[in-house]
């Protein structure tokens, strides 16, 4: 591909990327949630819970809208493409672990994110909830990039034919540093859009001054940490490239929307670590909505780079 045809593809990946971002934020929300509910109790700081409270009600929030936009992409493909049907819905499909993880995380997302005042006297309960939730959505997000990787190295050489490849799991696959880029990125886009959620929701739930000067640079160590550990697995993927495909990344288009992708996470984390620092960061919240934006930009370059990856399984 030349930079042309990358960035037309990158265009042309904006929209579902947008959705499959609050997807992703959703299903790391409650993992962001849950370590804060123990952040609280460890600690005197009751922000603490509150932060955890807002960020699993904002999760719950974007799973429905992704789930929405999830069925209805998936009703408009299956008609234009009759055979992906047997792909997403055949009982040996590798997407069926997925749903059944996803869809258990989803039962207990529930009453984790909607019950938060009725297990007040049963914290230790409800942390275990939000474990057990965490654990079920983000073994999902696995599975998931499993079934997509099995899915492309499947159907690469033109075929559509339902034929299920193996999983490779040695240590030289792109799965491992996929799975892990996704899952912090899952991380990270949770805490980035919960400062957004934050904002939007000052005045209805006015929990005070001092909570929004402690929750917003909280929500963005968050999104900072989770990134940088993100960027890092970028380098491992690159790493997993044979010499041949490492020449050709960077010799074509693909090398410059993976320096972009990189680029536009530094700046990314660069917003975020000034929200951090801030002494009054409600007078910076145009940052939140800033980086809210750079995540779909990161995001929309990374399923670009990871369609070209596929082609060179």
């Amino acid at each position: 591909m030349d930079i042309t045809e990358s960035l037309t593809l990158v265009a042309q990946m904006a929209a579902p990327a947008f959705f499959d971002l609050m997807g992703l934020a959703a299903l790391g929300a409650a993992f962001v949630a849950t370590l804060n509910q123990l952040a609280a109790q460890n600690s005197s700081k009751a922000f603490y819970d509150k932060y955890a409270q807002q960020t699993a009600i904002m999760g719950l929030g974007l799973l429905g809208i992704s789930m929405a936009a999830v069925a209805i992409a998936g009703t408009v493909a299956i008609n234009r493409m009759p055979w992906l049907g047997q792909w997403l819905s055949d009982t040996s499909s590798p997407f069926m672990p997925f749903y059944a993880s996803v869809g258990l995380g989803i039962i207990l997302y529930i009453p984790y994110a909607l019950l938060w005042k009725r297990f007040r006297k049963h914290k230790m309960l409800h942390t275990m909830l939000g474990a057990i939730t965490s654990g079920s959505l983000l073994a999902g997000l696995a599975l998931f990039v499993a079934a997509l990787y099995i899915f492309g190295i499947t159907t690469t050489g033109a075929s559509s034919t339902f034929e299920v490849a193996e999983l490779p799991l040695h240590s030289g696959s792109f799965f491992w540093p996929l799975t892990v880029q996704y899952t912090l990125f899952a991380i990270s886009a949770a805490a980035g859009l919960s400062l957004v959620y934050l904002v939007l929701r000052r005045n209805k739930d006015d929990f005070g001054r001092d909570y929004y000067k402690f929750s917003l640079p909280l929500a963005a160590r968050w999104a900072l940490g989770a990134m940088l550990l993100e960027m890092a697995s970028q380098a491992w993927l690159f790493a997993l490239l044979s010499p041949e495909a490492r020449t050709l990344v960077l010799q074509t288009g693909m090398g410059a929307l993976w320096g972009g992708l990189l680029g536009f996470s530094l700046i990314c984390c660069l917003l975020w670590l000034l929200l951090a620092r801030s002494a009054h960061p409600m007078r910076m919240k145009w940052l939140a909505f800033v980086g809210a934006l750079l995540l779909w930009t990161i995001h929309s370059l990374n399923c670009a780079v990871c369609l070209g990856l596929v082609s060179m399984i």
